[in-house]
């Protein structure tokens, strides 16, 4: 065991140098004083304070769909943890003029996948170790801003989260955003603080594993459907998407993203596709990999085979409701995304995987939502059999009305009103929240 530890903090001091000349030091733009949208707040509203991370996309993701869901009728605001809280117990300080989270990205971006892993278990170790020194520093930032309720979004410090909470007697609320929740529940065991609650994804057996662990009472326990956009449930008019992309409408679609930092495998995977032998028209999101927008516009795609390259965008909702087929990563946030969007999927499997996604290929495997690729010759295949087969889309599309039980908007609104005892000048204090098992 010491051996384990003492090579993963080498590890992250190695990695944290080779990050610091590799790239140049990260800006972290600050939020400003007030972590609330103070133009949302008066005094009747109860505040709602989100705690979050820059770490990949899935947690700005879901944060900001929680901002849609009860800026309405609360005061909400969000920091970012690690930086903008904890920044002084971060680790990789003590390397370079960086910070954990982008050294995180940085890896994700390289596909690292190994290195990441080993990453996360050095930081499932060291913030429990560090938690004297860390329930201090969360406890002065709470009282500054004082929320009425807390809700976090985040992985690997949420025991100190849930300590400050019940000292200060605030509300807790957690939300894993993936659906395997080891990372969230990391050192958290047996909790028993009443006012602490924890909303999963879906009411599925395999995600319930993951949570076993913790030994967490079901009284506290919801089950709402995943934080997605609201864009996911409204309406898209098809023809009109389409026209605006100038995509063409006699041939199927397909959608590559590799999540909103982007990746290198964009190229690889967007040369397998060009080797297609059907017609299709493809979609590549290129996230925050502007660079590689050169290099994909010098692939020779045949005349069959069209393309769009679309840079960071917020219309991914719109993007997948023309789309025949999506090619992502195996993140959470775009897989939860696909199954709202009723996409049929492949998911990335040639670099591995990171431990707390793999819940999501078996997922994929055991309800038939798509195929997954473990080799990048395979792509092409694996899109022609899709594609192809009219019936097996049509299957696969059912499976994911069959997991889809419950609107994650309505479901989180009534839990919060719930816990807020239906304040905010709603007398309508639901007596059982429906979402609670």
């Amino acid at each position: 065991m010491k051996k384990l530890i003492a090579g993963i903090i080498s590890l992250v001091f190695i990695t944290g140098i080779i990050f610091f000349y590799v790239m140049p030091p990260q800006k972290v733009e600050l939020e400003e004083e007030s972590p609330y949208k103070l133009t949302m707040c008066n005094k009747d509203k109860k505040k709602i304070l989100i705690f979050s991370s820059r770490g990949g996309g899935g947690h700005i993701s879901v944060m900001n769909a929680l901002h849609e869901y009860l800026d309405d009728e609360f005061c909400v605001g969000h920091s970012f943890i690690f930086t903008e809280v904890l920044d002084q117990v971060d680790p990789t300080q003590w390397v370079g003029k960086t910070n954990g989270e982008d050294v995180y990205n940085y890896f994700l971006k390289k596909k690292w996948f190994p290195m990441t892993n080993l990453m996360y278990k050095f930081g499932a170790w060291y913030y429990p170790f560090r938690r004297r020194s860390i329930e201090p520093i969360i406890e002065k930032y709470v009282l500054e801003h004082k929320p009425d309720l807390l809700i976090s979004v985040i992985p690997l410090v949420n025991n100190a989260v849930l300590s400050v909470a019940k000292k200060l007697d605030i509300p807790f609320l957690l939300i894993p955003t993936d659906l395997d929740a080891t990372i969230a529940l990391n050192d958290i065991k047996d909790p028993d603080y009443k006012k602490f609650h924890v909303a999963f994804s879906f009411d599925n057996k395999l995600i319930k594993k993951t949570v076993a662990m913790s030994e967490i009472d079901k009284k506290y326990i919801n089950y709402t459907g995943f934080p997605v956009k609201k864009a996911f449930f409204e309406p898209h008019s098809i023809r009109a998407i389409k026209n605006e992309f100038n995509i063409p409408e006699d041939k199927p679609v397909i959608l590559l993203l590799m999540g909103a930092q982007g990746s290198q495998d964009l190229y690889k995977f967007s040369k397998q596709l060009s080797k297609l032998s059907i017609p299709a028209h493809i979609i590549i999101a290129l996230g925050k990999s502007e660079e590689l927008r050169k290099s994909l516009e010098m692939i020779a795609f045949p005349k069959h085979i069209t393309k769009t390259i679309i840079g960071f965008t917020n219309k991914i909702p719109d993007l997948m409701a023309i789309s025949d087929l999506f090619i992502s990563k195996s993140g959470s946030v775009s897989f939860n995304e696909a199954i709202y969007a009723q996409l049929p999927m492949i998911l990335d499997g040639t670099s591995g995987v990171l431990n707390w996604e793999k819940l999501n290929h078996t997922l994929v495997k055991d309800h038939n939502l798509g195929k997954i690729v473990t080799r990048y010759f395979r792509l092409p295949a694996m899109v022609i059999e899709l594609l192809s087969d009219k019936e097996q889309l049509g299957k696969i599309r059912q499976n994911f009305k069959k997991i889809i039980e419950k609107h994650p908007e309505q479901e989180i609104k009534l839990i919060v009103k719930k816990i807020l005892g239906g304040m905010n000048g709603n007398e309508d204090s639901h007596e059982e929240n429906t979402a609670t098992t």
